[in-house]
């Protein structure tokens, strides 16, 4: 496979500046310091960072007793596995401080994900905080029965926070609701609002029939989406914090809609955290990919249930459970520097899939371990522990420096300890799967299963992955992301991680990578997220998300290849888009320095190079008067600012095509619209390439994008109305190519109405 290297993006800015701030007598105080306090591995810096993020938040939250305040919905966004459960935990002590009484957590689809959750506050709240003792009552997911011991909790003189997790279905939603509608809990309540968390919000809590509702007179509901909204109809002025790594969702509902976010605040990942840009080679680490941390599975031993359904054990796999044994051998038995460490094997979304594979692995297991405890000098196990020494040397020390590891000497006994503590797992949804993973029993963990080994779920210490699991068609952007749990704070073992993926996955990891960071560098430029441009930047290899959630309003444009646009609605942005244009050309009269000719003075062209910041302005000064290209000319400045910032491009193309000629277009005055639509491009010539190539063939090449300016002659435009007017077509090169998504109600028109 060929090394593939991403620029460095320019970070982005560390904190989203939303000014409509709800809460601002927000106050730290013994509940934030003792959570704190009790995180020992925090630096001054971390300590720093989780604060002023964890108050930003609450800021944005309806303080504790402003029922009358309208309910509000502001959004959190984390990398994958970066620390967004501290986070929510942090903002829990602090709305202690401040006084809230209740807090629900939506806690994941699957009940490993709600008991993860539970054990994690009722840990870092309760049992490492002294204080927390006395101050927090955790009830996971309450029905009538509980009914007296919340009520209990809140008339208590120790006014106790109450914490509800709860399973993000809505058989638990509805139970919660009908708990607060009860008139001895709507009573102690009284004047009191209420947080509510949802973790990976961008997961079942949004309305799936969002794209059928959108145009019509429907308003259809999903489930678990309208059990949300009689849930927070049931709570005056509460406020809803939505968790995710995947905001593409959220970002792309109906602005209407109303778990829609009204603001935003960015985390940021803590000292040690190991996330795409480490894994898939970008910045100073861009030595550990390529046949360092990411293995390619060849193509052949990719599972996939209907193209190619293995009858056994491929040799990647199996390369991949010695790397994770010689791993376990060499830091948990000889360095001792970790208790344990986890392997992930992700084969497919089907049960009988991954308990095929997980059977694979058991039975070579066995045979390992048997043929390990053999007698020294046995030539099957000699045979064994030599394929062990190859692979230790050969990929498992490779990213170590000499002195950090020792001779294969002494793993080699280490190997059969090993094969003495060891667990592995079914995590599937069926009844012959494990429930609870007995971390600290055993030195070596292997973990197989699916959807439920996916968004939120952590495999702690996890080290080894195989997931040959892969999107036939194009991948959503936001589900291949929840997938990477290999993502995490690894760096005490990161030189003895593997992530082993087909090729058509790391294709698409290296192009999430960078989308990501624009996504975040978007959301930190915007001041509120009413004013922010909602759109999204994507690899034409990937979706943003699932379709069903988001409204048709979405324009989604490929960027590639020319582009004509129409700039022809009225007579007004005509004439302005002729000040612009005259005053350009005049202003660059001398820039001129290349000519396109051909074999007639309408198929002849000039051009020249422009700096990128000349052509973002003359695309802002130059006017549309339809939805589309006015959103394609908005996407088209955000992909020109990218492109620039990552040093992909140092100028624009910019020819003026015909210039000392007349090309006219059928026009039908009624429309305002050329007969063939934004077909104005000349076509190639019937006699050949050579006499005319086309208008699609005239671009200044390949290496950054080409601005064509067209001036047409309208035939059968009204009297009245101009009988000329500009326009532009763009050229986007294959080598850049990129997708924008985004709401067309969030792009402003460039219309103005006739005098």
């Amino acid at each position: 496979m060929a090394r593939i290297i991403i620029d460095e993006p320019t970070p982005s800015t560390p904190v989203v500046q939303n000014t409509n701030v709800l809460n601002k007598s927000v106050e730290g105080g013994k509940y934030l310091e003792g959570f704190i306090d009790s995180q020992k591995f925090l630096s001054s810096e971390g300590i720093k960072d989780i604060k002023e993020k964890t108050f930003d938040i609450l800021s944005h939250c309806n303080p504790h007793d402003a029922t009358s305040n309208a309910e509000t919905t502001h959004l959190v966004v984390g990398y994958v596995q970066s620390g967004k459960t501290m986070s929510f935990t942090a903002l829990t002590a602090l709305a202690r401080d401040n006084g809230y009484r209740v807090i629900i957590y939506f806690a994941g689809t699957t009940t490993n994900l709600l008991n993860q959750t539970t054990k994690r506050l009722n840990k870092d709240l309760r049992e490492n905080s002294e204080i927390g003792k006395n101050g927090f009552a955790i009830f996971q997911n309450p029905g009538p029965k509980d009914k007296q011991s919340i009520k209990g909790k809140l008339q208590s003189h120790k006014k106790f926070t109450i914490l509800l997790p709860i399973l993000k279905h809505n058989k638990y939603i509805d139970n919660l609701t009908a708990l607060f509608k009860d008139s001895d809990i709507v009573s102690v309540l009284c004047g009191e609002t209420v947080i509510i968390v949802d973790d990976e919000a961008d997961q079942t809590s949004l309305n799936t029939f969002g794209r059928k509702n959108s145009g019509s007179d429907d308003d259809e509901q999903s489930t678990i989406y309208g059990s949300i909204l009689r849930l927070r109809a049931q709570l005056p002025g509460n406020s809803y914090i939505q968790y995710t790594a995947t905001p593409q969702a959220n970002l792309l509902i109906s602005v209407f809609d109303l778990l829609s976010p009204k603001s935003c605040t960015l985390l940021n990942p803590g000292e040690g955290y190991t996330g795409g840009k480490l894994f898939f080679g970008q910045g100073s680490n861009h030595d550990l990919f390529n046949g360092r941390l990411i293995k390619q599975i060849p193509e052949g031993e990719v599972y996939h249930k209907k193209h190619n359904p293995l009858k056994k054990m491929p040799q990647s796999l199996e390369l991949a459970l010695k790397l994770h044994i010689l791993a376990v051998a060499l830091l948990v038995e000889w360095r001792k520097s970790v208790d344990y460490l986890s392997m992930m094997v992700h084969p497919e979304c089907t049960i009988q899939d991954n308990k095929k594979v997980k059977q694979w692995i058991d039975k070579k297991l066995d045979l390992w371990s048997r043929l390990i405890s053999k007698e020294d000098g046995h030539d099957d196990k000699e045979k064994l522990l030599k394929e062990f020494e190859d692979v230790y040397y050969g990929e498992a020390v490779k990213c170590y420096d000499e002195g950090e590891y020792p001779p294969f000497s002494e793993i080699r006994p280490l190997i059969t300890e090993v094969f003495c503590n060891y667990k592995t797992y079914l995590v599937n949804s069926d009844k012959e799967a494990d429930s609870d993973i007995a971390w600290t029993d055993f030195g070596m963990h292997i973990l197989v299963g699916a959807n439920k080994l996916g968004r939120g779920f952590t495999v702690e210490k996890l080290a080894t992955t195989y997931m040959p699991r892969y999107s036939v068609g194009r991948a959503n952007a936001d589900t291949i992301e929840q997938r990477c749990r290999f993502f995490g704070y690894k760096m005490p073992y990161i030189k003895s991680c593997r992530v082993f993926l087909p090729e058509v996955s790391i294709i698409n990891y290296l192009e999430y990578i960078k989308h990501e960071e624009e996504l975040r560098r978007l959301l930190a430029e915007s001041s509120t997220l009413d004013v922010a441009q909602r759109s999204i930047m994507l690899s034409p290899s990937l979706n943003p998300t699932r379709t069903n959630v988001i409204p048709k309003d979405i324009v989604s444009t490929a960027m590639s290849g020319m582009r004509g646009m129409s700039a022809f609605e009225s007579r007004a942005l005509i004439e302005g888009n002729d000040r612009v244009i005259n005053s350009f050309l005049e202003t660059h009269k001398d820039k001129f320095d290349k000519e396109y000719k051909y074999n007639t003075p309408d198929r002849t062209h000039r051009g020249f190079k422009m700096p990128v910041d000349e052509a973002i302005e003359l695309l802002s000064d130059f006017r549309f008067g339809n939805m589309t290209d006015a959103a394609r000319k908005s996407y088209t400045i955000r992909y020109l600012k990218y492109l620039a910032e990552n040093n992909r491009i140092d100028g624009v193309y910019f020819i003026q095509m015909a210039y000392n000629a007349t090309r006219s277009r059928d026009f039908i005055k009624e429309t305002k619209r050329l007969r063939t639509g934004r077909g104005f491009l000349a076509g190639r010539s019937p006699a050949g390439e050579d006499v005319y190539p086309g208008d699609n063939a005239i671009y200044g090449g390949d290496d950054t994008l080409t601005i064509q300016l067209h001036h047409l002659w309208l035939i059968g435009a009204a009297i009245d109305f101009p009988q000329s007017a500009y326009t532009i077509a763009i050229y986007y090169p294959e080598t850049l190519a990129t997708a924008y998504t985004g709401s067309i109600k969030d792009i402003p028109v460039d219309d103005e109405e006739d005098d």
